[in-house]
């Protein structure tokens, strides 16, 4: 796709072509990013299509490109009802969309090469492994190819499922249960949150099938690809990756914390939304909630009656996020896990990171570092130009929108419609930023090179 024979192709529209060839395809982030961006704008001119939106429906530009960036980061954020707005054709487009953002387009890309017989060089392996976060360009063609095969059977299943319950349940016909069963399984495995109701999954509350349906599929796809993958193969605990163990660990740890804490600030809780709730009715909407807020946009609850402590917990959740190689986002769990245990390890006079018997590399720690630290530098920046420009929105609605973005979660505390274009603008780029990451971000712009110059070292005073 990228070969020796594309290079001489563009050469000859001189230094111009020589040079969008090296700043493009030389990079693999940089082409991350472009690729992304391109699939956005292509995404929102065809929402903006007339033929694809509902026949009373005029929905402006700059909302398209929102609704395209949202799906294609996989995010949910909408300003606009989806269903109103859009008509099967533009639903369809969303899904592909949120399919594209879900699995990666350089994924999709790599399947249209291999089933026509194309030869896959070793640039289309670095992006891979760019885009997945993999230590080597080593077995990226079987695990994409296991990628595919894994979405096709989970998203089969979710559908499966959740057509029976709308069918049996909610009494839609064969073809409704069918379509909407799909794009809810879609929207749940690639972590998206949109729906095809007005109010998310609130009338679905206390669907014990539903629930954990889009429950199962919102765990699995964020715990991330290589882990599914990783699980298959080995079939224990104590053979799987130091990654897939810190990705099961995390899920049943941090749900379960999250559960319990939510439990706490919102039952419990003399001041909490679900006093009037039984504590099963309590759980069903807590426990999906948590699971929601790491890494997708479904609700059940409206989040403006929730208590402060909860608002707070999400955050931190969405920031957080799932695992590498997922849908999700975030700065991911495993970034946390280093970092809190190379505090802990520093603490303690040590001078190596361990988890579980496995020592983690100097690279891997000031990486996670660099990533949480750059994470809350665009949110700080994002927010404060937010709060400047939309002086009628509350900051704490704001700034809950803008980890929402980061997170490519796509929670709101009923912000979105009340943005102005060039709020809309700033979200959209949190949304792209937190898909394909900070430093993927950064790498587009910077040059990296290895300084020669080597000079003294002095003790700094610290803290």
């Amino acid at each position: 796709m990228f070969s020796h024979k594309r290079h001489t192709r563009l050469a000859k529209f001189g230094d111009f072509g020589e040079r969008t060839y090296h700043q493009l395809f030389d990079k693999p982030a940089r082409f991350i990013a472009t690729g992304f961006t391109l699939t956005i704008l292509l995404g929102g001119l065809l929402l903006w299509i007339p033929w694809f939106q509902q026949s009373d429906s005029h929905v402006a530009l700059i909302d398209c490109l929102f609704v395209a960036t949202s799906a294609a980061t996989v995010t949910g954020l909408s300003p606009i009802n989806i269903a109103e707005s859009y008509n099967l054709w533009g639903q369809l487009i969303l899904m592909i969309l949120i399919q594209i953002g879900g699995l990666g387009f350089m994924t999709i890309a790599l399947v249209l090469l291999s089933v026509t017989g194309r030869k896959i060089g070793i640039r289309q392996r670095i992006i891979i492994q760019e885009m997945f976060n993999l230590d080597s360009p080593g077995g990226t063609i079987r695990l994409v190819r296991n990628i595919l095969l894994t979405t096709v059977i989970l998203e089969l299943i979710g559908m499966i499922l959740l057509a029976l319950d709308l069918f049996i349940q909610y009494k839609y016909t064969l073809s409704k249960s069918l379509y909407y069963g799909l794009f809810h399984a879609v929207s749940a495995f690639n972590n998206a949150g949109f729906a095809l109701w007005g109010d998310s999954l609130t009338s679905f509350q206390q669907d014990t099938t539903f629930i954990f349906t889009i429950s199962a599929l919102l765990m699995i796809g964020g715990l991330g690809f290589t882990v599914i993958a990783d699980v298959s193969a080995n079939r224990s605990f104590k053979k799987i990756s130091l990654h897939s163990k810190l990705m099961i660990l995390s899920l049943l740890v941090i749900n379960g914390i999250g559960t319990v804490a939510m439990m706490v600030y919102e039952w419990v809780s003399h001041l909490g939304s679900l006093q009037n709730y039984s504590f099963v009715q309590a759980l069903h909407i807590v426990f999906f909630q948590v699971v929601t807020t790491r890494t997708a946009g479904f609700q059940t609850i409206d989040l403006t009656t929730m208590v402060p402590l909860s608002i707070g917990l999400m955050m931190v959740l969405m920031y957080i996020g799932a695992g590498s190689a997922s849908t999700g986002s975030g700065i991911k769990v495993t970034t946390a896990a280093v970092i809190l245990k190379n505090v802990w390890t520093y603490l303690r006079g040590q001078r190596e990171t361990v988890l579980m018997r496995r020592t983690v590399q100097a690279q891997a720690v000031s990486k996670a570092y660099a990533i949480a630290i750059f994470s809350i530098l665009f949110i700080g920046v994002i927010t404060t130009l937010l709060a400047l420009s939309q002086p009628n929105i509350s900051f704490t609605g704001l700034f809950f929108e803008t980890v929402s973005a980061f997170g490519t979660v796509g929670l709101s505390l009923n912000v979105t419609s009340e943005l102005n274009d060039f709020g809309k603008g700033l979200i959209m780029f949190m949304m792209l930023l937190g898909r394909v990451g900070s430093l993927t971000i950064l790498f587009t712009v910077a040059t990296q090179h290895n300084r020669l110059i080597r000079y003294p070292k002095e003790n700094m005073l610290i803290g």
